[in-house]
C-alpha cells in the first residue's frame, strides 16, 4: 500500500509518520475528513492548507481549511 503524507501549509507542521492508503482518491478523502474537523471555530480568511503527498515527496492534492 502506498503511503501519503499530510502536511499543514501555513503553520509548519510536517507529517513525518505518514499513513497506508489503498490509493490517491483515499488519501485526498481523508484530507477531506480532517480539514472538515479543523474546520470548527477557524477564521474563514485562514491561509492554511493540508498538503497531501505521496512518499516520493508528489503533491497529489491541497484542501484549504478555509470554508
Amino acid at each position: 500500500m502506498p503511503r501519503y503524507y499530510f502536511h499543514f501549509r501555513g503553520s509548519g507542521a510536517n507529517d513525518l509518520d505518514g499513513q497506508d492508503l489503498p490509493d490517491d482518491a483515499a488519501a485526498v478523502a481523508e484530507a477531506k475528513v480532517v480539514a472538515g474537523e479543523l474546520r470548527v471555530g477557524r477564521n474563514d480568511s485562514s491561509e492554511e492548507y493540508i498538503v497531501v503527498t505521496k512518499e516520493n515527496g508528489e503533491t497529489i492534492h491541497e484542501e484549504p481549511l478555509a470554508r
